[in-house]
């Protein structure tokens, strides 16, 4: 864990900044606005049974916090961008970043591209690594990518 952390750490301090080869972001609440009359009375019916059920705003305040920091992704926008050191993704609340030198592979889906330290599979992948969302920029993200990890395993293999 520290290993990954230092590299990453020092990918950001000891590369010259550079512009960002692409930039954008994804808002899934206005892609797809028929989710929040799920979300929003299952969110508030779940405030109202905690407030009923522990009468403490405390608790109150963690479930709100709980429910904002898990569905941050859908209501507030999310920034994606990559350069020539890494790609990150940013939210409300986290940002998330892999280098390339980092990234053992990475897949496609209907909705993006994950780019994983894992060699294989498994459980972790999930927590690992970075998922860039298109956002209707599917081809220019999967050849950014593609370029940049390719650049990537022409240098280590030089």
């Amino acid at each position: 864990m520290a290993r990954g952390y230092a590299a990453t750490k020092s990918c950001q301090t000891d590369a010259v900044p550079t512009e960002p080869i692409l930039t954008w972001s994804v808002h899934l609440m206005r892609e797809k606005p028929a989710k929040v009359l799920l979300l929003v009375p299952f969110v508030v019916l779940s405030l109202v049974i905690c407030y009923s059920t522990f009468h403490s705003l405390l608790f109150l305040a963690v479930v709100l916090f709980l429910f904002s920091s898990s569905l941050a992704d859908f209501f507030f926008p999310v920034r994606y961008e990559i350069s020539d050191i890494g790609a990150s993704s940013r939210t409300l609340f986290s940002r998330t970043f892999i280098a390339w030198d980092r990234v053992a592979r990475y897949y496609l889906d209907d909705a993006g591209i994950k780019l994983s330290p894992l060699a294989n599979q498994g459980r972790l992948e999930a927590y690992r690594g970075v998922y860039l969302r298109f956002g209707g920029r599917k081809d220019e993200v999967i050849a950014v990518v593609r370029r940049m990890k390719d650049a990537g395993n022409a240098d280590t293999s030089a």
